[in-house]
């Protein structure tokens, strides 16, 4: 009898404790997943000020973000069932970054958008301005065991090579990197968190038929952020964003809008509730972003009556919408003016 209880007295410890190896694995350990659900949808007149800028009217245009979480696997599992959320693997999303490097270099390429975001909205409105490259940043990086590679890192800011001039510009470093003799051993000179080191060039680094792109690539290089300062001839157009943690470059298309709006008579909104995601080019020119499906959950809670996407995500965007049953109006822009007429066009027709 007493044998018998020993027996059944372990069976249950087992039973515990593969039970509670279970519940951990499920509910704490981590899982190579994340996660990409509905976010944010915030008005960023709070973000935007100009010194002599009009008075903001009723409406709000919305930044909408992802939120991006590393789920434990009831949460990973269950999200691969929500038509609200999309999972990934993570070395696909972090490609090697660490959570803060993925952070910081969000950050670089969200003040390339800013800066593009203003100068769309200052040639839009006409307003004469100076623009100064600050720094050209290393905004991302290959994720490769070559030597080249593992040299740079996001938030690198490219200096000039050694024994030469500093670089004016992007395309300036791009034309001084062809002309390099590429037989002979190069270096640039980096700022680093606020020191400055040489990241060398070594000979057959790069062949003869390799222009500038494909030569950063070689060194690992696979996006560069030109920082600008843009000075307006007239004070009072001076346009100043300040977006908090909000990282990416999804935001520039929704801060150009409400820069213009800031920078012209009248309620560009119409007094309505926009929505509008995508990158933008200095010269307002706008580009796919990524999580519209969340973006679109996200603005349509929010109440968003109108929402503006890039058109290559526009036919996901549109679907999205139809599938949660949102009366919120979904359309396709490619530009900065575009957005502009879809916006005209949309007050127009909510007018009695």
């Amino acid at each position: 009898m007493m044998r018998s209880n020993r027996t059944e007295a372990r069976r249950i410890i087992l039973i515990i404790v593969l039970t509670a190896a279970a519940m951990w694995g499920l509910l704490y350990a981590p899982t190579p997943y994340v996660v990409y659900e509905p976010g944010l949808a915030v008005p960023v007149r709070t973000m935007i000020s100009v010194n002599g800028g009009d008075s903001l009217g009723e409406g709000d245009f919305l930044l909408t973000a992802v939120k991006l979480t590393e789920p434990n696997f009831v949460h990973a599992i269950q999200s691969m069932w929500s038509a609200s959320k999309d999972v990934y693997l993570k070395r696909d999303v972090f490609r090697g970054y660490s959570g803060r490097q993925y952070a910081e270099r969000l950050n670089v390429i969200m003040q390339g958008s800013q800066n593009n975001a203003v100068e769309a909205a200052y040639r839009y409105a006409g307003v004469s301005y100076a623009s100064k490259v600050q720094s050209i940043v290393v905004s991302d990086v290959a994720s490769s065991g070559n030597a080249l590679v593992k040299s740079f890192k996001p938030g690198d800011k490219l200096l000039g090579f050694s024994g030469g001039d500093r670089f004016g510009s992007m395309n300036e470093m791009q034309k001084l990197l062809e002309g390099l003799d590429r037989g002979r051993k190069a270096a640039f000179e980096v700022d680093r968190d606020g020191a400055v080191i040489t990241v060398p060039i070594y000979p057959g680094a790069f062949t003869t038929a390799m222009d500038a792109e494909q030569m950063l690539k070689a060194l690992g290089i696979i996006s560069l952020t030109e920082l600008r300062s843009l000075e307006p001839a007239d004070g009072r157009n001076r346009l100043t964003i300040a977006a908090g943690e909000i990282g990416g470059p999804s935001a520039g298309l929704v801060f150009a809008l409400q820069a213009l709006d800031l920078m012209t008579e009248g309620d560009l909104s119409g007094g309505h509730r926009i929505a509008a995601t995508g990158t933008i080019t200095a010269d307002g020119k706008v580009g796919a972003i990524g999580g519209i499906k969340q973006k679109i959950v996200i603005a349509n809670e929010e109440g968003a009556q109108l929402f503006l996407a890039p058109s290559d995500n526009y036919e996901e965007a549109r679907s999205q919408a139809k599938s949660i049953g949102s009366s919120m109006q979904v359309e396709s822009v490619d530009t900065l003016q575009q957005a502009l007429d879809r916006i005209k066009q949309f007050n127009t027709k909510q007018k009695p």
